[in-house]
């Protein structure tokens, strides 16, 4: 038996859970990985036991050893003779090898099976293949096989698309570990952008369907703004997993690796400006993945400190002017209230107290019309601060920091799109399409009520540090002083104007 032949995952199971092993054997298929099972690799007439004898002793790098409530179910099987010769093969392996790994397909017990020397089957560590994990243990079963198989390299690629109809939660936390995984490994960098493109590409592919965005919304207008929050949730549930990418790579990445997530952005604020005939609700909608990946990178870049990777992703990339066909900057083409349009405030209520209290999007729509709560007086910035925040859960396990630097967050991309703003006044003299930034969030209320004023803590930096100030160290504002102050002092006059009118309501 050749090396190659020798390399193959041997998986134990009984017969009753054959529809499970299916689709493990479908993800190593298309992972690359060979296998052995009975049903695929005993022909006819073949003395069985000898060949299984053959395939554990002689030709497996790992053993998967799958449990349920069938397999616990039977005093007898053919699965409890090849885990008897599992347990053999072990006790001969030298102490710490990772060989024999117990799967389960439901929340039942790995049995204590006995392998020598005081150890059993239940003290390895065991991979879920069930609940809403189910694709999180999947990818992190096919890296751990691969490298045991001598596969140091694992190709994500390849196991993404084994998971390709996962879950959003489950393709949330894979693209995120993923990244982690590769972004500081450069022979891999070919692989990482290839993986957040495809992410990309699947965004953009529901921004630019034609049918998704044909109008009118029909019904009643209960039934619309159903239908126009159901197409919100839709939408983020698509952009959540190159958040989540996003937001690894903008704190651990450099300028220089970012072309992909920066691409991406571009990409999704394009396709929301593009002129098209449909809803126009539905398509005010399309902002919604572009403006809440710059609110992802605004958080991500200016918490860690890493401005110039806050340059190449929310500041340096363009889009055309629909109108004047010129380069637009994306922070300028786009704002937190785009997506929503003219649908005033019962829309946006809705999403975010459905959203925030999980009740049903009728019930919490009826909240706001029958007034039986008060409304969100800046209902997007609660909605995008709730959602979100699983994401930078690891960054900041506490909630209250979390809030402090999403309101911060909330100023930085104030800033910098008056910035924008202001150079192309100074360009163009004329109006043009604002004057003023449109990055404004809970701040606004937060800071007419006490929280904290993130405006004025980032003036206080710019005046303490003066040329040192990390936003222009790292190429912001064109590393020019005075179009710093200037883009300061007019976006903390106009969010003084918004915190005063806020705190009459």
């Amino acid at each position: 038996m050749s090396d190659e032949e020798a390399k193959h995952v041997f998986i134990s199971y009984v017969r009753e859970d054959s529809d499970r092993v299916d689709g493990l054997c479908a993800v190593l298929e298309a992972a690359g990985i060979p296998y052995w099972r009975d049903r695929k690799d005993l022909g006819p007439g073949d003395a069985w036991r000898a060949k299984i004898r053959s395939a554990i002793r002689n030709g497996s790098l790992v053993f998967l050893a799958c449990f349920s409530d069938n397999s616990r179910a039977r005093d007898k099987s053919y699965m409890n003779e090849e885990l008897t010769l599992a347990a053999e093969e072990f006790r001969q392996m030298a102490p710490g090898r990772v060989w024999l790994i117990p799967v389960r397909f439901d929340a039942g017990n790995v049995p204590d099976w006995d392998l020598g020397a005081g150890r059993v089957l239940s003290d390895l560590n065991y991979s879920d293949l069930f609940g809403p994990e189910h694709t999180a243990h999947v990818a992190r079963l096919v890296t751990t096989i691969n490298r045991l198989l001598g596969d140091k390299r694992p190709d994500p690629a390849t196991a993404l698309a084994a998971v390709e109809q996962a879950a959003a939660a489950d393709r949330t936390d894979m693209l995120k570990g993923l990244t982690k995984g590769l972004l500081l490994d450069p022979l891999r960098r070919i692989e990482l952008d290839d993986m957040v493109s495809q992410e990309a590409a699947r965004v953009l592919a529901a921004l630019k369907d034609k049918e998704r965005l044909a109008g009118p919304i029909g019904g009643t207008n209960e039934e619309q703004i159903v239908r126009l929050v159901e197409e919100v949730n839709n939408l983020w549930t698509l952009v959540a997993p190159f958040c989540a990418s996003l937001q690894v790579a903008a704190r651990w990445g450099n300028a220089e690796i970012l072309a992909p997530w920066a691409a991406g952005i571009r990409s999704f604020v394009a396709a929301a400006t593009k002129m098209e005939a449909g809803s126009q609700a539905l398509l005010s909608l399309r902002h919604l993945p572009g403006m809440v990946s710059l609110f992802t990178a605004g958080l991500a870049c200016g918490s860690s400190g890493k401005w110039s990777n806050l340059k190449v992703l929310a500041v340096d990339p363009a889009v055309r002017d629909r109108y004047e066909g010129k380069p637009l900057p994306v922070l300028e083409a786009t704002d937190p209230y785009e997506p929503f349009g003219n649908m005033g405030d019962i829309v946006p209520n809705t999403l975010a107290r459905a959203t925030i209290t999980g009740r049903d999007v009728v019930d919490s729509m009826k909240d706001f019309t029958e007034r039986r709560t008060g409304k969100y007086h800046t209902p997007v910035a609660e909605w995008l601060h709730h959602v979100l925040r699983p994401i930078f859960s690891d960054q900041w396990p506490d909630i209250d920091a979390y809030s402090s630097e999403f309101e911060r967050a909330e100023a930085i991309l104030g800033v910098l799109a008056q910035d924008v703003i202001n150079v192309r006044l100074a360009a163009t003299p004329e109006e043009g399409r604002w004057s003023r930034s449109r990055w404004y969030g809970r701040s606004t209320w937060r800071s007419s009520h006490g929280h904290g004023n993130p405006v004025a803590d980032l003036v206080h930096e710019f005046e303490t540090q003066g040329s040192q100030w990390g936003p222009l160290e790292g190429g912001l504002f064109g590393r020019d002083e005075e179009r710093a102050r200037a883009a300061l002092e007019k976006y903390q006059a106009s969010f003084k104007e918004l915190v005063s009118h806020r705190s009459f309501l």
